[in-house]
């Protein structure tokens, strides 16, 4: 078999494993989850999901990365125009995909060893490419003259620390009205805007 096609199934193989893992998370709760209950979920043996992760913490680890790296792509996706409609679009597309996404953040919110991600090299990454989406539309901002100068990457950051404190409100208050695209963008705007 081709190299190629071997890892195209593989990879299709650990995309099925970490669906059926954010199911059993979302349904148990990520603590009393199982790895027996992940393998039945994704139809495959005990043994055969140890082939592919080592236990469930790296379930967890792999599909953090995977869910940021895909909003990641969804920032990067959105279309450049000038600096403000931008920043509307980027929190439009993260309150969307915190929408389609519910069940993740779930897991996330109920985790336990999420402290060791923060060491993992490949979340790392996967966190500056994320920081550096925005970062982008950020320092082409200030190269138009339409945002404030300012370290780019605390700016990004803190773009991203509303967003995510709008998916926590949902987490920790159900059904609590969730900032519109509009607030979240204006919030920021109205500290980076050029004045």
């Amino acid at each position: 078999m081709a190299a190629g096609l071997k890892e195209q199934r593989r990879e299709r193989r650990v995309r099925e494993i970490l669906e059926a893992a954010m199911a059993v998370f979302e349904e148990k709760g990520y603590p009393r989850a199982t790895m027996e209950e992940i393998a039945e979920r994704a139809l495959l043996s005990r043994v055969a999901l140890y082939r592919y992760f080592k236990d469930k913490e790296a379930i967890l680890k792999a599909l953090i990365r995977w869910k940021t790296a895909e909003l990641t792509e969804r920032f990067e996706a959105v279309p450049a125009g000038g600096y403000a409609e931008t920043v509307r679009r980027l929190a439009e597309a993260g309150l969307r995909f915190r929408q389609e996404n519910q069940g993740f953040f779930r897991v996330l919110y109920t985790a336990t060893g999420l402290p060791g991600l923060l060491k993992d090299p490949e979340f790392r990454a996967q966190k500056q490419a994320l920081v550096g989406s925005v970062v982008r539309v950020i320092e082409a901002g200030q190269a138009a003259g339409e945002a404030r100068p300012g370290d780019a990457v605390l700016f990004a950051e803190f773009f991203l620390s509303l967003i995510f404190s709008a998916i926590a409100r949902d987490f920790f208050d159900e059904g609590a009205e969730i900032p519109s695209p509009e607030t979240v963008a204006g919030v920021f705007l109205s500290g980076t805007l050029a004045v």
